[in-house]
């Protein structure tokens, strides 16, 4: 069982330590696992939530639950959002989201789950697995092991409801433990940002008069009323600002006058099943590591849900700090490596908290002049605005998550190329790789889905690899061998007898969007959470493997000459 394995150095009773089991420590969770790395999961609460404020799963971050088989089935499970009604003051627009632009995922749109249902489908992934959550377990404190060395581990006093004070050796402690984060202050990391003012109500809820299977906003002078297709617990899920200066409960009449003032009286609330009073804040961490301590999710950063950004961008954090934790646990991660969470991480989070906070205070701000985009300018704009695939396909990308990219990281690399970057085509060092269908064995498949297993893959693209070229890398490269897939990947065709050595682009897609040429080998390094590492242009190994070299070489090295 992965959650009670003890780690392979004495030195620590586990690897890694999770605190909280949301949607962040439990995609962490099962990174983890899929690497055998030694763990244990914590959390305060003795259930699961069944009531939660996400409610949509993005496109990257179903791309990025591929590898634990569950985004099938949280695809059949949700509700594809393929529509906007817009209704302003004077005008009602329908937006069409099912144009999106995004061909090169299999999962093209946003997808309305509950939180509570992500939750589920990763625990049941992990309990399939031998993995348990430690329920109504608390941290209470954090030590560094070596006062002198925060990388050296830490030890956590943690306060088990069944079996008292327990004390645990880890070599990483992951924070995924909420806004309120005890890992996040217990390490001392600085907690930064401001409440917005006013209060919000989320509710679950059936609605008479709403058009199914579409999102609607609501937007005038007074605020904005959002509703969201989700299915279960009820249809509908509603988010809207409450009155100023009122300290009462909402109630299912209260929300009643609220729909009313938004939607002229078109609509009828019913039946709810949830209703919650709310505030909200923007929030980030000054720093998302110290030391050997961690922090993801709502630990690390904290904005408004109307964009659908926050769990996505909490299980895009796990999936980023996993795999460098698992290979830093084995020996196989430099320092670097380890340490790039932050600097990778951080960034992203910024940026979708400004994004955010951007479109909240469009659609919320009383404020005379700062409303005036709302009630002027938006509805000035937003027919033609609408109308344009290329903005909708912009702005989709970007709320998808699709458009994460780590090009400045040290972590990637380029190597030899016949033309400067920024006139080659294609995604560069850093970005997610995109996906097509192609030919495995004969039999379609996702390029995303070939690549699905925990490691890194590196990618032999088009014509003129020697025949030996797989088992080089291999052998300058043994220590990885658990964590290394090779293969080739070139355009084929259905009429010919396929090399089963070979993954075969049938359609041309794949290299379209690779921005490859059939005409020119290229190498590729897909690094585990999906984002091309390395590319380079020829035959010429030396590169990717002082690329990988680098990455997992905890001491300096060059394996170069075993070339």
């Amino acid at each position: 069982m992965a959650a009670q394995q003890h780690s392979a150095d004495s030195t620590y009773d586990v690897d890694v330590l999770i605190v909280g089991a949301g949607p962040t420590g439990l995609a962490l969770a099962a990174q983890l696992e899929s690497f055998g790395t030694s763990f244990r999961i914590i959390d305060r609460s003795l259930t699961r939530s069944e009531h939660s404020r996400a409610l949509a799963l993005q496109p990257r971050t179903l791309e990025a639950l591929r590898p634990f088989g569950i985004s099938s089935a949280l695809t059949a499970a949700g509700h594809s959002a393929r529509g906007l009604h817009l209704h302003l003051p004077d005008q009602t627009l329908p937006v069409d989201l099912s144009d999106a632009g995004i061909e090169d995922s299999e999962f093209q749109h946003l997808l309305f789950l509950s939180q509570a249902e992500t939750e589920q489908a990763l625990a049941a992934h992990l309990s399939g697995r031998g993995v348990r959550v430690e329920r109504g377990v608390e941290l209470q404190d954090l030590e560094f092991l070596d006062t002198e060395d925060p990388f050296a581990g830490v030890e956590a006093k943690i306060q088990r409801m069944d079996r008292g004070i327990e004390r645990i050796r880890a070599r990483y402690v992951v924070g995924a433990d909420g806004a309120h984060s005890t890992v996040r202050s217990k390490a001392g990391m600085d907690w930064r940002g401001s409440g917005y003012p006013g209060t919000y109500v989320l509710a679950d809820l059936e609605v008479d008069g709403a058009e199914p299977g579409h999102m609607h906003a609501y937007l005038n002078g007074d605020g904005f009323m959002f509703l969201f297709p989700l299915g279960r617990p009820a249809t509908w899920r509603l988010i809207t600002m409450k009155e100023d200066g009122d300290p009462a409960q909402a109630t299912l009449e209260s929300l009643q006058k609220n729909a009313d003032k938004f939607s002229g009286g078109a609509l009828t609330l019913r039946d709810p099943q949830w209703i919650s009073d709310f505030k909200l804040s923007h929030r980030m961490a000054e720093y998302f590591q110290n030391g050997s301590v961690f922090l993801a999710g709502d630990a690390a950063h904290i904005h408004s849900p109307v964009a659908a950004q926050g769990m996505n961008t909490g299980i895009q954090d796990a999936l980023n700090l996993g795999w460098k934790l698992s290979l830093g646990a084995r020996g196989l991660a430099s320092e670097e490596l380890v340490d790039s969470y932050d600097a990778e991480r951080r960034p992203v989070g910024k940026d979708i908290l400004q994004f955010t906070d951007r479109i909240f205070r469009l659609a919320s701000s009383k404020n005379a002049l700062l409303k005036l985009p709302r009630t002027k300018l938006l509805p000035a704009l937003a027919p033609k605005a609408s109308g344009s695939k290329a903005l909708r396909s912009r702005l989709f990308r970007t709320a998808s998550q699709l458009g994460t990219q780590y090009r400045g990281s040290d972590m990637v690399d380029t190597g030899d190329s016949r033309l400067p970057a920024f006139l080659t085509a294609g995604p560069k060092a850093g970005d997610r790789l995109p996906d097509a269908v192609v030919l495995e064995h004969g039999r379609e498949r996702r390029l995303h889905e070939i690549l699905a297993t925990p490691g890194f893959h590196i990618l032999l693209c088009g014509p003129g690899w020697p025949a030996d070229t797989q088992l080089r890398i291999h052998d300058a490269l043994g220590r990885l061998s658990p964590w290394l897939s090779v293969q080739r990947l070139n355009v084929g065709s259905r009429l010919a007898v396929a090399d089963p050595a070979e993954i075969q682009d049938v359609s041309g897609l794949a290299f379209e969007r690779l921005g490859l040429s059939v005409r020119r080998p290229e190498i590729l390094v897909v690094r585990p959470d999906g984002h091309i590492g390395f590319r380079s242009q020829g035959t010429d190994i030396t590169g990717a493997v002082q690329y990988l070299d680098r990455l997992t070489t905890p001491a300096a090295g060059n394996l170069a000459a075993a070339v």
